[in-house]
Order: C-alpha cells, then sequence, then structure tokens
C-alpha cells in the first residue's frame, strides 16, 4: 500500500516552511528561463552524415540539458577536463549507476541490489560525494550513499569530478564526487520500458505548463537471475514525483522537490538465501532546494528527509530489524568580482543534520510457533544505537586567471564541524572539529591542439556519525564506533595531457592519493567489528579515454579504461580498489535509426583486502538499437550482458553475481 510517512523535526520545518513561503510570495512569470547547451552536449545531436536530429528527437530521447553549471564548473575546467555522461548510447539503465559506469574511474562497489554503491578512483564509501542537482545525498550505512531511489528517467546528465574536492564540496569529498542533473522536458512525454530478466516494468510522464515541469515514475522489478539461473534476490518496487517551478522577474530563481518512496527492496548478496536474507522494506527521500538571485549575490537552501528500514533474516535464528532516519539541510550565499585580471569567486555554506536516529530490535525464532503464526515473534532486545546531530559552517574562494597559453586557478576552503550524539548511558556528547583544506592547478596549450596539466589538493575527512558513536548489528554482524577517531587528511597530486581536434579529442591522467589517518572497519573476534585509524595509505593509477568521431562518418568510437592500485602503510591491499578495467563503445548513427555497443572488460584481482574475494578477469558485451518512427515516437531494443556471462559484480565477498543475459524494450511517446 502506498503511503507517506513524515517525521519532520520543528527545526526543520521551519527552514522549509520559510522556503515555501518565499515561493509563494513571488508572482508566476510568463516564460521561462532557459540555458544554453554545453558544446559537448551539442554534439549529441549535430547533423549526421545521413540526416539530422530533430529537437523532438532530443526531447523523445529525455537528455535535454540546461546549462546550470555548479559555480565551480567554470574554475575547474580551466585547469583540466570534467567530464559528462548521458543515457542515449546505453543499454536501457536499471539505476543511475548504469549511467556513471560511462567513466573510466567509476567502478561499481558493495552488494548489489537498487541500492547499490560506487567508487571513484578507489574511493568510496563516506570518501565520495553524490549530489542531486547539487543537494548532497548523505547516508549513514557504511556502503556510502546511493542514489537507485532516482528513477533514472529523470535525469540529463552526470557531470564526475575525480580527485579531491573537499574544497568545494567539504568532508565527504575526498574522493572525488558527481552530480547528477535533472532533465527539463521539451513537452509531454509518456515513456515505458519492460526487462525480461527480473520482469521489471516502468511507466513514466513527464510534462510542463508554462514555467513548472514535472516528472511521475513508477517501476517494479521481481528478482532477477544470473547467468546459471540462479535466483538474485534485487527485488524492488519504486514511486518518485518530481516537481519544478522557474521564475521570473523576483529574487528566488527556481524551486524544486522530489519525493521517492521505495519498497520491497531487495539486497542481492552470496548470503542469499540460506544464510542471510537482507530486506528494505522503505526508503523514502523526500529532498528540494529553493534557488534566489540577491542582485550579484547567488543563494540557495536544500534539504533532505530519508529513511531507510532494513530487515535482516538468519533463516531458523533471529531477525534484526533496523529503522533509520535523518533530516539533512544546508543553504549557501556566493558572488563572483573581478579583481586585477582574476575571477575571484566566494562562498559561505551551512550544513547541519537534525534527528539522526537509528533504532534497532531483534526477534528470536519461535521452533514451537503454529504454521499459521509468525516465526519470528519473541523480542530479544529494543534499543536505540545512534541518536546525533551535526552542524558545519565554512567559507570556500577560488581565484583564477588566464594569461596567453597558460591557465591559473587557486583555491582554499575553512571547515568547522560539530558533532553531537546523546547516549542512556554515557550521556551527552559534542565533538569539534576544524579543517581547512586547498587547490592549485594550471594548464598549458601546448599547441592549438595538445594541452597539459597539474592538480594538487588536499582533503580531509571527518569520521561519520556512524563511526563516532553507533554501535549495534548490521547485517555483517555487530559494529562497535569510536568517538575518538581522527579525521582524515589526505594529499592529491595529477597530471592530464589531452588532445583534441575536429576528429579526436583524447586525454591520459595519472593520479596519486595518500591519506593519513585512512579509518577502516577491521574485525577484532568473530562476529565483532570496530573502526579504528590506521596509519596510511595511498592510491595510485592511470585512466585515459579516447574518442574519434568524424563529422563525415556515421560511425564513432570511443576507447577508455583505467588501472589503479592501493596498499596501507604496511604494504596491504586496502578495501574498495576495483580491477583494472577497459571499455569500448561503439555507435553507427544513420540518422533516424542508431545502433550501439559497448564491449566490457574487467581484468582479475588477485590481491584482496579484508572482506574482499578475488576475482577472475570477464568479458561482457551490452548492445542496443534505437529507432525514431517519426519525430514523436522512438524505439529502442537493447541487451545487456548479451553472452550471459557469470561474474560477481564486485570485489566483495557477499557480492552476488550480476544478472544474467538482459533483454530491454523501450518506448517514448511525445504527446
Amino acid at each position: 500500500m502506498f503511503h507517506f510517512q513524515i517525521f519532520v523535526p520543528f527545526s526543520s520545518l521551519q527552514i522549509i516552511g520559510m522556503a515555501v513561503l518565499l515561493s509563494l510570495a513571488c508572482p508566476l512569470s510568463a516564460n521561462p528561463a532557459k540555458g544554453s547547451s554545453s558544446e559537448e552536449e551539442r554534439k549529441s545531436v549535430t547533423d549526421k552524415a545521413n540526416g539530422k536530429a530533430t529537437e523532438n528527437a532530443q526531447a523523445i530521447e529525455n537528455i535535454a540539458v540546461t546549462a546550470r553549471r555548479p559555480y565551480y564548473h567554470e574554475t575547474l575546467t580551466k585547469i583540466f577536463p570534467l567530464y559528462q555522461y548521458v543515457q542515449q548510447n546505453l543499454t536501457e539503465p536499471t539505476t543511475v549507476n548504469d549511467v556513471l559506469v560511462q567513466s573510466p574511474v567509476v567502478s561499481l562497489n558493495g552488494q548489489g541490489g537498487q541500492i547499490q554503491n560506487i567508487s571513484i578512483r578507489g574511493f568510496s564509501r563516506w570518501r565520495i560525494q553524490t549530489l542531486i542537482n547539487g543537494v548532497p545525498i548523505i547516508s549513514d550505512r557504511r556502503a556510502g550513499s546511493s542514489t537507485g531511489f532516482l528513477p533514472p528517467r529523470f535525469i540529463s546528465n552526470i557531470s564526475v569530478i575525480p580527485g579531491a574536492a573537499s574544497t568545494y564540496l567539504g568532508s565527504g569529498a575526498m574522493g572525488g564526487a558527481v552530480n547528477i542533473s535533472l532533465s527539463e522536458p521539451n513537452g509531454h512525454q509518456f515513456q515505458a520500458g519492460l526487462l525480461n530478466n527480473a520482469a521489471t516494468q516502468e511507466i513514466a510522464y513527464s510534462g510542463h505548463n508554462i514555467n513548472t515541469d514535472w516528472k511521475l515514475s513508477y517501476r517494479h522489478a521481481s528478482n532477477a537471475e544470473d547467468a546459471n539461473n540462479n535466483v538474485l534476490y534485487d527485488q524492488f518496487e519504486q514511486t518518485a514525483l518530481f516537481v519544478r517551478h522557474q521564475f521570473e522577474k523576483t529574487p528566488i530563481t527556481e524551486a524544486w522537490s522530489l519525493y521517492s518512496q521505495n519498497s520491497n527492496v531487495g539486497k542481492s548478496s552470496s548470503d542469499f538465501p540460506e544464510d542471510r536474507v537482507t530486506t528494505y522494506p522503505q526508503n523514502t527521500h523526500w529532498l528540494g532546494k529553493v534557488s534566489a538571485n540577491l542582485g550579484a549575490i547567488t543563494s540557495n537552501v536544500w534539504w533532505h528527509q530519508s529513511q531507510l528500514d532494513t530487515d535482516t533474516l538468519r533463516p531458523e535464528q533471529r531477525l534484526n530489524e533496523s529503522r533509520s532516519r535523518a533530516f539533512d539541510y544546508g543553504g549557501d550565499m556566493g558572488s563572483k568580482v573581478r579583481l586585477a585580471n582574476w575571477n575571484i569567486n566566494w562562498q559561505a555554506q551551512i550544513q547541519g543534520r537534525n534527528g539522526v536516529r537509528i533504532d534497532e530490535r531483534e526477534l528470536a525464532f519461535n521452533s514451537q510457533a503454529a504454521p499459521n503464526q509468525y516465526n519470528y515473534s519473541e523480542e530479544t532486545y529494543s534499543v536505540g544505537p545512534l541518536d546525533a546531530s551535526e552542524f558545519a559552517l565554512a567559507g570556500v574562494f577560488d581565484a583564477s586567471r588566464t594569461v596567453g597559453a597558460f591557465s591559473l586557478a587557486v583555491g582554499a576552503r575553512f571547515d568547522w564541524q560539530r558533532q553531537s550524539t546523546t547516549d542512556q548511558n554515557a550521556g551527552d556528547r559534542s565533538i569539534a572539529n576544524s579543517n581547512m583544506s586547498g587547490f592549485a592547478g594550471g594548464s598549458y596549450s601546448i599547441t592549438p591542439h595538445w594541452r597539459a596539466s597539474i592538480y594538487v589538493s588536499s582533503a580531509f575527512r571527518n569520521p561519520s556519525l556512524t563511526e563516532r558513536f553507533y554501535s549495534g548489528e548490521t547485517p555483517r554482524g555487530t559494529v562497535i564506533g569510536d568517538a575518538e577517531l581522527n579525521t582524515e587528511k589526505s594529499l592529491n597530486v595529477q597530471g592530464v595531457v589531452s588532445y583534441a581536434n575536429k576528429t579526436v579529442t583524447a586525454s591520459a591522467e595519472a593520479f596519486h592519493q595518500s591519506i593519513k589517518q585512512y579509518i577502516e572497519r577491521i574485525a577484532t573476534n568473530d562476529n565483532l567489528l570496530q573502526y579504528v585509524n590506521l596509519n596510511r595509505a595511498q592510491i595510485d593509477g592511470i585512466s585515459y579515454s579516447a574518442k574519434w568521431a568524424p563529422d563525415t562518418s556515421l560511425l564513432s568510437l570511443k576507447l577508455s579504461g583505467a588501472l589503479l592500485q592501493g596498499e596501507d602503510s604496511t604494504g596491504s591491499p586496502i578495501s574498495d580498489i576495483p580491477p583494472n578495467n577497459h571499455r569500448l563503445d561503439i555507435v553507427y548513427d544513420l540518422g533516424r535509426v542508431r545502433a550501439f555497443s559497448s564491449l566490457l572488460y574487467r581484468a582479475s584481482k588477485i590481491s584482496a583486502a579484508d572482506g574482499e574475494r578475488s576475482l577472475r578477469s570477464t568479458l561482457s558485451l551490452d548492445v542496443g538499437v534505437s529507432w525514431e518512427v517519426n519525430e514523436n515516437v522512438t524505439a529502442k531494443v537493447s541487451a545487456n550482458n548479451l553472452t550471459n556471462q557469470l561474474f560477481y559484480v564486485s570485489a566483495d565477498d557477499r557480492a552476488a553475481f550480476a544478472r544474467g543475459r538482459n533483454l530491454n524494450f523501450y518506448l517514448s511517446v511525445l504527446l
């Protein structure tokens, strides 16, 4: 049954109420304010040799992009390339992760299912930041935040910032960040999709009226199967709604809100079904943002309310129930000025977390229960292992300039944070952290086609509320937090060489990141896990990307890949370092008909860290064909894992196998 659960704290209601009242006080405008597309985005709809993609076709593909880039985008692109990824030449994505893994430095991490996580250059969990239209998604799960609650139909493109990004985004961006941009429809559009493996069904509708646009999506999936026809526990049901309004002639420029309710979400794990069955009965998110332009100053207020329920069943032993909830909020204000040929940005930021609470109880197996009675009814214990809050203030500035063929950029962040907890046994406790991070980079245009750059940045990560204050039961066992954990500090160095002409664009990156006080969760004895600071860890690697797309050719090719290694101060491998990977994307565009394929190679992984397994190499193939039937109708047929390969989704020692061959059918109608 579809229902809403509201649990907003009073202080949070004040923040939201102010934003809503400001929005209601502003008159509606007559025309939406639209931005211009970037050069890379325009290339996706440029004329081909055998025809031209129409504007309606762009809308049908749902990849329309409005150029609302974060303020730091202009500065960073002066010193190294930033990449954006769209869905146009992909088989039908089941999650946002399917779009993200087009990046050579992004890999799947942890166990499978709808809320699976990613890593960027070997950084994962709380070390990478995920944003939706600039709103950070924060999770109290050790696995980190997941965007599985966001329907892929809602997105237009995803920007990836590899490397330390703490200067702009704070503690959670030590290893990089991704920003998901939500699309803006050009008309009323109906979309339907069907996947045969897991019997996934999807219906979506988007539309607009003057300055207001909206999206609705309903998705339902049964359990899929791997290549050996074994059942994978990755079922889910999802309902999502997004509404946005753009203003004119008022200080408020835009307000939007997204609600997503996910139920009966299965965690795809190798423990299923004999040893452990983990289900997320409810995974609910409500987030939004209000943006304003006060003369030369821009400002944003955002919020994110979340609730995650977890049931971990150990058959004929016990059932552990966990209820996690939090309300995150924040705001910023900033401006840009020009001083002595320098472009300067400054921003003041505020961010907080209220009502971060986890409640747990355990039910014992009752072997004497009657056949029609619930077998797990005897409560063993009921506790609240986490009741905490967080508040942070930060000031950020950057400066950049270009002199001839040389571009230079520098930036710094000053950050203060307070974390507090209420413990029934130990009483109240607060811990304050002050940190500073910065970056400096430069790029030089060697020739009109060649460019070289270097980027040095520092980063920090304060321990999460879970790492500091949580002690309780998880699907992996009993976990003990440590309030005395030290803040992680890191130094990132990367060099980039890039080339571009009318036919070829290519880049190669080499990077090194060293981390002090690296926080890891280790096993102290059977079924007992504790967070500790390691002395040091480092990650090194290279990545590359090359695209061949002549204007006179119907064929385009893209080759990309990454090679990484990571170890601690003893030389032992650290967790979450993905195997080396390479990817070949091929597109053949006939105008109304476009064929595409992706050949994915993942190398073997021999040196596994604690909690991981070794992996053998694998080669998989995705293929698809898109047909623009007319200006209003587009159909797509595609297949994932066409050769039905059997491989684990990640090196996690409890990861399940990937889905076997999956046929996808998609239809879009512009009404």
